[in-house]
């Protein structure tokens, strides 16, 4: 069996749905991890949760960017979503960051503008792991008064790039981070502290 031609979703409607509902969970409250359902099978390198997120947003009008080298990642995606793959990070709707030690500067995706902020790219990050008692502390909206997230496997460079992205606000991506079957999500709007 070729890679494209591995099963994504028993019920695509369904487990769509549930993806679509606990990634919005995440968004809503940043630092919180959720537990998402994968897909019957991924490809090789893809964890379950950002094989489901992949399933659940991207289809044929959502440009996708991939860590150089996931040929048969793009296989499955265009498989099951239709979704094209592009080489130019500020092109895509979507990037997938499979290296997180490797991945481009913040800056080199798209931030929207001031007008239609919401055109941005979002990154979804596969880390070695992520916790919610320890790491930076978060405040903004979503967040009583603050939470914690650790995310491990990121670039010494990521945190002051993602600084610096504040400054520019309303502009700028929104980060979800994944890691097996768990997703936490740091939207532009969440003020982050070491």
């Amino acid at each position: 069996m070729t890679t494209a031609a591995l099963p994504g979703f028993a019920d695509n409607v369904h487990d769509a749905q549930g993806t679509f509902r606990r990634l919005l969970d995440a968004m809503a409250h940043p630092g919180r991890i959720v537990t998402v359902p994968g897909p019957q099978a991924a490809p090789p390198g893809l964890d379950p949760a950002t094989a489901a997120l992949l399933l659940t947003l991207c289809d044929g009008e959502t440009p996708v960017w991939l860590d150089p080298g996931a040929a048969a990642i793009a296989d499955w995606l265009a498989f099951h979503a239709g979704a094209p793959v592009t080489t130019a990070p500020a092109r895509a709707a979507f990037a997938v960051v499979l290296q997180p030690q490797a991945m481009p500067a913040l800056d080199a995706f798209d931030w929207g503008t001031d007008e239609v902020p919401e055109a941005s790219t979002t990154l979804i990050v596969q880390v070695a792991s992520l916790a919610d008692d320890t790491g930076w502390t978060l405040r903004g909206p979503g967040i009583a008064a603050q939470a914690r997230l650790a995310v491990a496997g990121l670039s010494q460079n990521w945190f002051t790039d993602r600084r610096a992205m504040q400054a520019a606000f309303p502009r700028g991506v929104d980060v979800v981070f994944t890691n097996g079957h768990r997703v936490a999500a740091l939207p532009r709007t969440t003020i982050m502290e070491s």
